[in-house]
């Protein structure tokens, strides 16, 4: 993986990180700060690897990520695009059948969404 790329991928994957090697610490995580070469020789020395081993171990991780990652922008990209077809081919008063079915189906969870809803449009009228 090409360090400017592990840089700036490096907060958004901690929580990943944490997963695959639980003996680095929270001081280990900022310690590392997104640099490649202090990860390689954290894990070479909490687990024992040799460099090479610690290096190979990173990118195979790192490589199966960026591959999950790629999967759910597809997935993602395929639902907006379902969502828009949805919505040309429906009229409003179908759609608003639709809704209400979801509704009578899963009310509380319709009402946790509508709270949110709610929450994050009184919140972004204050700013």
């Amino acid at each position: 993986m090409n360090e400017d790329v592990f840089t700036g991928q490096w907060k958004e994957m901690r929580g990943a990180l944490k997963s695959w090697w639980g003996k680095l610490t929270d001081d280990d995580f900022e310690w590392i700060g997104g640099q490649k070469d202090r990860l390689i020789g954290l894990i070479q020395e909490k687990y024992g690897y040799t460099r090479d081993q610690a290096r190979d171990e990173i990118e195979r991780r790192f490589s199966g990520y960026r591959h999950k990652a790629g999967e759910l922008t597809k997935s993602v990209a395929e639902a907006v695009e379902a969502t828009g077809s949805y919505v040309h081919d429906k009229r409003l008063s179908d759609i608003a059948a639709d809704v209400a079915a979801l509704v009578r189906r899963y009310p509380v969870q319709s009402l946790a969404v509508g709270l949110g809803i709610g929450y994050l449009m009184t919140r972004s009228k204050r700013t």
